[in-house]
């Protein structure tokens, strides 16, 4: 009976661990056909943010949008450290992410204008957000996700660890914004904040997960074939 219980167990086992190691192949392909999507929709022509919202899409990450409204209020910090800048500033930093209200229906979203350093160099400051109505063509970008290294938000201060809607309204101290927010695009003009930075960089690693479950299998299967030669063995 025991030695019926202690197959069935490693059966089940190795049934369990081929499963996984398929789910993430399956997973794999699910994540590359995401990947490809958005990253063939910054190509396509940049469409006004109000016709997006009409339309009643529920993704509208990383299209292109033709914004026009007003700044206004005060900008929200939003921690990064930017590598491989398209422009001259680098390292940590903030995005400075400020509530835009949109002309043609009065909604609020959140347009990052770029990024300010750290350090800030002699002789640099930053400039103000264009006074009255402008018009600009930006990146839709969703919420960061959060893991368990991201820090609490620090309304006090007002500085957010993340890109996240629900946050930058509670430090802005509004009460709606829609649930995305716009990276602006690169000045045609020099100095802080500097935009034009946005990165497409996907995390995908289930083809790393599936060779782990595929090779728990194979790992099982060996040790469970050498048992049994060495048992063999001993019976002789």
């Amino acid at each position: 009976m025991k030695r019926f219980f202690a197959i069935a167990l490693i059966l089940g086992a190795f049934v369990t661990l081929l499963g996984l190691g398929t789910w993430q192949v399956q997973r794999l392909a699910w994540k590359e056909a995401l990947i490809a999507e958005a990253e063939m929709r910054p190509t396509l022509p940049a469409v006004p943010l109000h016709t997006l919202l009409e339309d009643g899409s529920d993704d509208l990450a990383y299209r292109r949008a033709d914004v026009t409204g007003r700044f206004f209020g005060e900008a929200v910090r939003v921690f990064t450290t930017l590598s491989d800048p398209m422009g001259p500033y680098e390292g940590p930093g903030y995005w400075l992410m400020h509530p835009f209200e949109i002309a043609a229906t009065g909604q609020t979203v959140f347009a990052n204008r770029g990024f300010i350093p750290f350090e800030m160099p002699p002789g640099t400051s930053v400039r103000p957000a264009p006074a009255g109505t402008i018009r600009f063509e930006g990146l839709l970008r969703p919420d960061d996700v959060a893991d368990w290294a991201t820090p609490d938000p620090d309304y006090e201060d007002g500085v957010l660890y993340r890109r996240d809607v629900d946050q930058l309204r509670q430090a802005a101290d509004l009460t709606a914004a829609l649930p995305i927010t716009i990276d602006m695009p690169a000045s045609v003009t020099t100095g802080l904040p500097q935009a034009g930075e946005t990165k497409f960089i996907f995390s995908n690693r289930h083809f790393e997960y599936a060779l782990t479950w595929y090779a728990l299998a194979l790992a099982l299967a060996v040790i469970v074939g050498f048992q049994l030669v060495q048992g063999r063995r001993s019976e002789h």
